[in-house]
């Protein structure tokens, strides 16, 4: 097979991507690629996707995805059904309980986990779980995109390599129909089963034949009048068409509903606690370790805990249901035992079911106006998608794929990227290949094994932010626009991750605390985040000034850009309330804010104050570590700098003016004291009097505490 060579030419919403910008997106070209790609971003690519963030965040991934969200067996939502394993075997609590990503952690941020608890359910329903799913997916938006079809997954040679060390993945685009190329190191296939029909020619492509994996989108919609007099076809033995018929049975009264089923009758599955242990990570190990015959003999005996099995409390279930309709003497279910379903025709708007008895019996053929095959899926790589990665594939004797204990496919010598599968290769990994119960270990396998085979020379740590020349050093500039831009957001965080925010004035205390030096200030005290700021630790941000910064201000080509400087501090809390410790508050914004001579200043003694005290508490904060964050157009040559500096220091425009003016309601007065000059004022007091002016007696009186 020849080594394929080159990169194609990335673009932009339709442009060369070098007029966007001087380098092309990561992954558009061989020389930078992606770490990892992931086919599909259901259940098992989520819970890499988790993984990847919580155990090397520095590597480059992303998950494509043909749907516009995550859809885990939508077709099978069905109302009140339940999932089969407990709400702990989520995507990440068996492997790291911490995790912001459990099924825990989604029902606090639901608001329903007191709820949850009380409702005492250890399996969740299909519907909440899908719900689950959509809210960790929202985590991480930033590394999928979703209508995106891989339609090609091609072994490449990267830059100056001997052998296939890259893989071409060809996408597209659902919504424009166009096609692009990406590049990774490593791919994880996670695409899910093809829904199984039969042969071809087996069963007629008629809208009345639905397979289970469209049941809710497809039955309802086909057949709209719940109260008419139907014969309903259900084909299978698992949990999905007794479910189904279950389904049938309540929302279609006056039907009759006819199970295929290939025994004698539904079974119950095989769920014991002594069984169910094949699925603890150790045991799944010892599997895959085992020589084939073994595994093979293990899959068998195992069988009945997954496929051609209903949970036994749902058998009951749909007992009482059918009984009820023999007690009332209109028996609706008909169960075709030992049945095999040969061939399906359409004739005259009806479906003619031919089925061959398997226990010797003669043929027979029943009709129907619909029929639902809950027939299950099958797991093998199209080989459209992976045609011309398919002959570097090692497969066994009896035609399976050839796997690492880490999911890697076993490949030719020539093919060095790496190529994962999840849900393909049961033969070797056991009836849990394609579960739930093990994805938080698969995940973590699969990404460590990545983690080792990466080449030593690509970068693992992502770039600094701040960006370093943004960083200002200087502790004096840093303490000058905390002092000069004192109104802080203060930022908490509780025990449930829940984030509070106030906005404040505070005051720098440059001779108390460490070498930063302290900030002290005041909250009501019915703000919930007082109890934050008890011995806690806390984030406060000082807002400088900043300014959009248009190209016609400066003499060099350059695209807008937003100049700005804050500083970021970040400390230790404590409360206070004595009235000696507030006065220094009070006093210090006063002072902070008007520091020339005869300004306001507090009295001790005025009433007013005592009774403010009664409704406020005093926080202080020592000072562990201070960023400045100046953007001051540092890219730039010093007469740009300049400009872009006289720029953001302009007076303050006459919309701006306006704009303040509309915010206080105000209209325009002619007895003010100097207004301020310039066009746009009015005659509106909008920054008050000139240094050094005096309110009147009456104004004076009004006056309280800062």
């Amino acid at each position: 097979m020849p080594i394929e060579t080159g990169a194609v030419s990335p673009s932009v919403n339709g442009r060369p991507a070098t007029e966007i910008a001087s380098e092309p997106r990561r992954g558009t070209r061989p020389a930078d690629p992606y770490d990892l790609i992931g086919v599909g971003f259901g259940p098992s690519n989520l819970a890499l996707a988790i993984a990847a963030e919580e155990l090397d965040p520095g590597r480059s991934c992303l998950f494509l995805e043909r749907n516009t969200g995550v859809r885990w067996h939508p077709g099978m939502l069905l109302e009140g059904a339940r999932m089969q394993i407990s709400y702990l075997k989520d995507l990440v609590s068996l492997r790291n309980l911490a995790s912001p990503y459990t099924f825990l952690s989604y029902l606090k941020a639901k608001g329903r986990l007191e709820k949850f608890i009380n409702v005492g359910a250890n399996r969740p329903t299909r519907l909440e779980y899908q719900d689950y799913l959509s809210w960790v997916s929202e985590h991480f938006g930033h590394v999928v995109r979703y209508e995106s079809e891989v339609v090609a997954v091609v072994p490449v040679a990267g830059p100056d390599s001997e052998t296939l060390d890259l893989l071409r993945v060809r996408v597209r685009d659902a919504r424009s129909g166009e096609v692009h190329d990406l590049y990774a190191r490593n791919v994880v296939h996670a695409g899910g089963g093809t829904p199984r029909r039969g042969a071809p020619g087996q069963i007629c492509d008629a809208s009345s034949v639905i397979h289970s994996s469209a049941f809710l989108s497809g039955f309802p919609e086909r057949f709209p009048d719940h109260e008419a007099a139907l014969d309903l076809g259900v084909v299978g033995d698992g949990q999905s068409a007794a479910e189904i018929t279950a389904h049938m049975l309540n929302h279609y009264p006056n039907a009759r509903v006819h199970l295929f089923v290939p025994g004698y009758a539904l079974r119950a599955t095989d769920n014991n606690p002594f069984v169910n242990e094949q699925f603890y990570q150790h045991n799944a190990g010892e599997f895959y370790a085992a020589e084939a015959r073994r595994r093979a003999v293990l899959r068998s005996e195992l069988r009945n805990t997954n496929y051609g099995a209903v949970e036994a409390g749902y058998l009951d279930d749909l007992y009482d249901l059918t009984y009820a309709d023999e007690v009332r003497g209109t028996p609706r279910l008909v169960v075709h035992r030992a049945s095999d379903v040969t061939r399906v025709v359409e004739d005259a708007g009806r479906l003619s079911v031919e089925v061959r008895d398997r226990t010797g019996g003669p043929d027979r053929t029943t009709s129907c106006d619909g029929l639902v095959l809950a027939t299950g899926y099958t797991r093998q790589l199209n080989t459209a998608v992976f045609g011309d990665l398919s002959p570097l594939l090692r497969h066994d004797d009896s035609g399976e794929l050839l796997v690492s204990a880490d999911c890697r496919v076993r490949t030719d010598e020539r093919f060095t990227a790496g190529f994962y599968v999840q849900g393909y290769a049961e033969s070797a990994y056991g009836i849990g290949d394609t579960l739930l119960s093990l994805l938080p270990f698969r995940s973590q396998q699969i990404f460590d094994d990545i983690r080792g085979r990466l080449p030593a020379a690509h970068p693992v740590a992502v770039g600094l932010y701040p960006p370093s020349q943004y960083v200002e050093k200087d502790p004096e500039r840093i303490r000058s626009v905390m002092e000069r831009f004192n109104f802080a957001t203060v930022i908490s965080a509780d025990r449930d991750a829940r984030v509070l925010v106030t906005h404040v004035p505070l005051v720098v205390d440059r001779d108390r605390g460490g070498e930063h030096g302290m900030l002290i200030g005041h909250l009501d005290r019915s703000n919930p985040q007082v109890e934050l700021l008890s011995d806690r630790p806390v984030t406060i941000v000082f807002h400088g000034p900043n300014s959009y910064l248009s190209p016609d201000a400066l003499k060099a080509d350059k695209l807008p850009t937003w100049n700005s400087m804050s500083v970021h501090v970040h400390g230790h809390a404590r409360l206070f309330s004595s009235r000696d410790e507030l006065m220094r508050v009070f006093d210090g914004l006063c002072e902070q804010a008007e520091p020339e001579p005869g300004s306001y200043r507090l009295r001790p003694d005025d009433e007013r104050i005592d009774q403010l005290i009664g409704h406020v508490i005093g926080f202080e904060v020592d000072i562990h570590e201070l960023t400045g964050r100046f953007k001051l157009s540092q890219e730039s040559d010093e007469a740009n700098r300049e400009l872009a500096a006289a720029d953001m220091a302009r007076d303050m425009t006459a919309e701006q003016q306006s704009f303040i003016e509309r915010a206080f309601d105000l209209t325009p007065r002619s007895d003010v004291l100097e207004p301020l000059s310039g066009p746009g004022t009015g005659g509106c007091p909008v920054g008050g009097m000139r240094t050094g002016g005096r309110a009147t007696a009456e104004e004076s009186e009004r006056q309280t505490a800062r």
